[in-house]
């Protein structure tokens, strides 16, 4: 009897959809998917259907989509996310100041700093304080709206961005302190700003401030605000015509704002550190115009150190930054709207550091005290839901990123640190998904990128499956996984661990020592996928794109900025109509000889470093040993 012949076509063609998402959930890239969608017909309908989906939700499950995806929605969110993805690898983003207006920017560059009275001839400007949100309004990947604000000395300044195919959105008028218009990437943008009567510059400076989302176009901006001086308060206020109105005032007895965080949700609440020991919890409601605490409590009866930062972990848990202190890190239980102290986990940051903390400084002994200036948690979990968020991030005093796991017996579970600007402490962090997290350094105006990769978190890689040679017969297999080994630092498995890297932050506007030499007091990200993060220095603002001027098939956001002749006027038309794109200078993190780095203007579309974006060009290694060394490498 002659052997049955089957049909290889007919075969895959038969096989049930359980199957295929089997398949699916094994592919690297999301070009391979595209590639098996042209196989057959079937393929192609599940592709389209099904493949995007479970591509984004296996590799990219913090991803939230919206209330109801469009068909194409998937599809896109592939493309966008898998070249954010990329851009980050190759170090690709556009960076520039943001301001209100120039007469408004110049005021406020004026303005004093948090805590200060303002005094003749005073020359620090203001510290901010960010935070950004971005929402669906539609069900494409395209269709959303970001928005941002940041205080300014005692001002509040907003910025609402409309992205996607709602283009008849029109722009109410207003007055001349509002500026409003349409960017190259066909984004309809407007800018408000909210400076309450008899507020005083130096006294009630804004040191908190929290976005509500509001999913609405026509809705007005929420936003709580907290000062110096005690006050805080609910404020609305419109980018389209910036009117404003004050919603709620919450009860402080006076006492300074150091910091507040929101946890948004069916019962909504606000936790504040007031004065130096206080934690206040407060039921966000617009409704009521006048809220006072549900809870408080007092985290330093002793009055030994202050609080310095709060943060939401989960629904359930709060994380308190304080310091110094030999238990630098608490971790609250909310119950019934209230602040269960009694279940409180205070964590010490030398059981784990204490040798790195004795290599870093050469002192005798562990350091007894620290402050933790900063808290970030990491959102682990997938889009389907998961249990109560467990891993956070604190930045400390002495320099160092530590990233806790509630669910281990361990204060920390590991510890970055930065080999060249070793002690600078850490004022800001942003987690960039699972993958990698961004440092606010405490001088030299500086961010630090560093490789989070923690396990199961980099479940995608933006690096060619093929050798950069083309000759993958010159690069050894890992037989034990399958995959190809590195052949050199672009390109890497998920063993690869690669090295970090730091970008000093030079705003045109403002080349004062003091920016120059500023802390980085803060980091926002309006989403997960969102391209765009905020960094507050001294008496600035600054806008992160992470994007690829010549990328092939760029973020939807961003087509209509594509630059596909490399032209000189071309691309500067689309990236840089205004000549405000930044070309900042950075270096890798490495205990050797550094080699510094720097940004090229929009139009050098001919890359000169391997792996890298375009823009970059190498300037020459500079001494690791150099104390001095941001003085002498010309960077002030």
């Amino acid at each position: 009897m002659a052997p049955e012949v089957y049909n290889a076509k007919a075969t895959f063609a038969a096989l049930p959809p359980e199957l295929l998402t089997q398949i699916v959930v094994h592919i690297d890239t999301a070009r391979a998917i595209s590639h098996l969608g042209s196989t057959c017909r079937k393929a192609h309908t599940f592709v389209e259907n099904d493949g995007f989906r479970i591509f984004v939700q296996t590799r990219f499950s913090y991803i939230k989509p919206p209330t109801k995806p469009s068909p194409s929605f998937w599809k896109e969110a592939a493309l966008g996310i898998t070249s954010l993805a990329k851009n980050w690898d190759r170090k690709a983003f556009i960076a520039w100041s943001i301001n209100p207006q120039k007469e408004v920017s110049q005021d406020l560059r004026g303005q004093r700093s948090r805590g200060r009275h303002a005094q003749a001839g005073q020359t620090m400007g203001f510290t901010p304080v960010i935070d950004s949100y971005d929402a669906w309004y539609g069900g494409d990947w395209t269709s959303r709206k970001e928005v941002v604000a940041w205080g300014a000395g005692a001002v509040l300044c907003m910025r609402g961005k409309i992205m996607g195919k709602t283009k008849r959105h029109e722009w109410q008028t207003s007055d001349n302190r509002h500026l409003k218009g349409i960017n190259s990437h066909q984004q309809r943008y407007a800018y408000a700003i909210y400076n309450e009567k008899g507020a005083r510059e130096g006294l009630d400076d804004i040191t908190s401030v929290n976005l509500l989302s509001q999913q609405s176009l026509s809705d007005s901006e929420q936003v709580v605000i907290g000062r110096a001086s005690g006050g805080l308060a609910l404020i609305s206020l419109s980018t389209e015509t910036s009117q404003s109105k004050v919603l709620s005032s919450y009860e402080t007895q006076g006492r300074p704002v150091r910091s507040a965080a929101t946890n948004l949700g069916s019962n909504s609440l606000l936790a504040t550190c007031l004065s130096d020991s206080t934690i206040a919890l407060y039921p966000v409601d617009p409704a009521s115009s006048q809220v006072h605490p549900i809870s408080q409590i007092s985290v330093n009866p002793s009055n030994q150190s202050r609080t310095w930062s709060s943060r939401f972990l989960g629904h359930y848990r709060l994380l308190v930054g304080l310091g110094p202190s030999q238990e630098p890190l608490h971790v609250y239980n909310i119950g019934q709207g209230k602040i269960l102290q009694q279940s409180v986990r205070m964590l010490e940051l030398n059981d784990f550091s204490t040798q790195a903390r004795l290599d870093l400084r050469g002192d005798n002994g562990a350091r007894s005290t620290t402050s933790v200036y900063s808290l970030a948690p990491i959102d682990t979990s997938s889009s389907a839901g998961r249990a109560e968020g467990d891993v956070f991030l604190s930045g400390a005093y002495d320099g160092l990123t530590c990233l806790h796991d509630l669910r281990s017996a361990n204060s920390i579970t590991a510890v970055f640190r930065d080999p060249v600007d070793t002690f600078s402490p850490i004022y800001s962090l942003l987690p960039i998904g699972t993958e990698r997290f961004v440092a606010g350094g405490a001088r030299h105006s500086i961010i630090k990128v560093f490789d989070l990769r923690m396990p199961g978190g980099k479940l995608y890689h933006s690096a060619d499956l093929e050798p950069c040679s083309g000759a993958s017969i010159k690069r050894p297999r890992n037989f034990n996984s399958g995959k190809w080994l590195s052949c050199c630092e672009h390109h890497y498995d998920s063993t690869h661990r690669r090295r970090g890297w730091n970008v000093f932050l030079r705003p045109k506007d403002n080349t004062s020592r003091r920016v120059i030499e500023s802390p980085v007091y803060a980091l926002s990200r309006p989403s997960q996928c969102s391209s765009t993060f905020f960094a507050g220095v001294e008496s600035t603002v600054l806008q992160f794109d992470v994007v690829s001027i010549m990328d092939e098939y760029p973020d939807p956001l961003f087509k209509y900025g594509q630059a596909n002749t490399g032209d000189k006027h071309d691309v500067e038309r689309k990236w840089d109509p205004q000549g405000e794109v930044l070309c900042l200078p950075m270096y890798e993190q490495d205990s050797g000889p550094v080699n510094l780095i720097k940004q090229r203007k929009v139009e050098h579309t001919q890359g000169s470093i391997e792996g890298w974006d375009e823009r970059w060009k190498s300037e020459g290694p500079r001494p690791a040993n150099d104390r001095g060394r941001h003085h002498s490498w010309g960077l002030v």
